[in-house]
C-alpha cells in the first residue's frame, strides 16, 4: 500500500463519486492556490492511506458501496485527524447532526455557494494547522522529558507537587546538595529558567495530576536510572 504524504502546504482531499463535482471542487480550490487530491470512492481514499497532518477532507454523504458517513466511521477507527466537511444534496438535519456528532467539522447542502465552501475550507485548514502545532509542541515536550533520567523524573515529580529541595532530599534519602544538582540539570535539559516555568511545562505535558503521578506520557516509565 503506497502512503501519500504532503509537505508543509495544506492539502484538501475531495471524495465524491461524481466526476463533475470532483472537477468543480478541484477548480474552485485551485483558484485560491490550494493543493487538491480527488478520489472517486471511499475505497480509493482508504487505500491511499493518507498520512497528511495539515489539511481537510471534503466528503460526499451519499456514495455507492461505502457512504460518506461509513467512511467517516472508518477514518475515526483509524485515528484519522483531518477535519471533515460533508456535502450532500439529500442530507437532512438528522444526517448532519449524526455527522457532526461523530466529529465532522461542517456540513453543507448542495448546491452550495462557492464562498460558503471556501469559508468552510479555510476554517477547517486553520483548525488543522492549530491542531498540528499543538501536536508538534506536545511531542517536543515529550522528547525533552524523555531525555531525563529516572532520578531526575522522580525529583521533577516532587517539585511539581510542591516539595522543597530539603523535603525531596528527605523523601528520596539523598542529600540536599544532590537534589539541587539534579534540579539544575533538569532546568538545563528542559531549557527553563524558574521553578514556575518548570511546573507550567510539566502540567502542559500531562492530562492529569493525581497523588503527584502527573507523568502520563508513553514510554517515560522506561527511562534509565540515574548514574
Amino acid at each position: 500500500m503506497q502512503i501519500e504524504k504532503s509537505g508543509n502546504a495544506p492539502t484538501v482531499f475531495v471524495v465524491d463519486d461524481e466526476a463533475s463535482v470532483r472537477d468543480s471542487l478541484t477548480w474552485l480550490l485551485n483558484s485560491i492556490s490550494l493543493n487538491v487530491k480527488a478520489y472517486e470512492s471511499a475505497k480509493h481514499f482508504l487505500d491511499a492511506d493518507i498520512s497528511c497532518t495539515y489539511g481537510c477532507v471534503i466528503l460526499d454523504v451519499r456514495m455507492q458501496n461505502v457512504s460518506g458517513l461509513q467512511l467517516q466511521q472508518a477514518l475515526c477507527d483509524r485515528g484519522f485527524k483531518l477535519p471533515i466537511i460533508f456535502l450532500s444534496a439529500y442530507g437532512d438535519a438528522q444526517m448532519g447532526a449524526q455527522a457532526v456528532k461523530k466529529g465532522a467539522f461542517d456540513f453543507l447542502q448542495k448546491p452550495y455557494r462557492n464562498q460558503d465552501l471556501l469559508d468552510a475550507v479555510n476554517a477547517a485548514l486553520a483548525f488543522s494547522k492549530e491542531m498540528t502545532n499543538k501536536q508538534r509542541e506536545k511531542q517536543e515536550r515529550a522528547d525533552l522529558l524523555a531525555a531525563l533520567s529516572q532520578r531526575e523524573m522522580e525529583i521533577l515529580d516532587k517539585v511539581v507537587c510542591g516539595n522543597s529541595s530539603k523535603e525531596i532530599a528527605k523523601l528520596l534519602g539523598i542529600s540536599h546538595k544532590t537534589v539541587e544538582a539534579h534540579r539544575g540539570r533538569i532546568m538545563s535539559k528542559l531549557g527553563l529558567r524558574s521553578t514556575g516555568d518548570l511546573i507550567h511545562f510539566a502540567m502542559r505535558s500531562s492530562s492529569h495530576c493525581s497523588a503527584c503521578e502527573w507523568l502520563s506520557l508513553p514510554g517515560l516509565q522506561q527511562q534509565s536510572t540515574d548514574h
